[in-house]
């Protein structure tokens, strides 16, 4: 049983016994890693012009990044950007509509979860996905 969906930068094959994901998932979290560190390090930046200028405004807007970029480089971290998946490993799926777009999100046993954007045919998905049986 062999099925595939198009997506918009690549595809997703269902084999019998695994999941073969082809996307820009690598990029988008090299992307994000370096972002939130460049927001880290502009909110040092900040911090530094408190310590030497005493202004407080500096204070809080460079808190407030520095917190904001760690966040984000911790979620960046915890997600998973595996290109195949057994069937063994998956937890669940389903699909979700966030700003406008629909994705796929594959939780997994290990509780990583592994996010499918730019699904071109929601609905067959959908469909597809209720008619598989994962081993538990």
């Amino acid at each position: 049983m062999n099925s595939t969906f198009e997506l918009k930068k690549g595809k997703l094959v269902f084999e019998d016994d695994k999941i073969i994901i082809t996307d820009n998932a690598r990029y988008l979290r090299r992307s994000r890693l370096l972002s939130s560190i460049i927001l880290c390090l502009f909110g040092v930046y900040n911090l530094y012009i408190f310590i030497s200028h005493n202004d407080i405004h500096a204070r809080w807007s460079g808190s407030l990044i520095e917190v904001m970029g760690l966040i984000f480089f911790v979620i960046a971290l915890l997600t998973n950007v595996q290109n195949e998946i057994f069937l063994k490993d998956v937890k669940s799926m389903k699909i979700k509509r966030i700003f406008f777009k629909e994705f796929l999100i594959i939780k997994l046993v290990n509780k990583r979860p592994r996010q499918v954007a730019g699904i071109y045919n929601a609905e067959r998905l959908e469909e597809y996905i209720k008619t598989i049986s994962l081993p538990q």
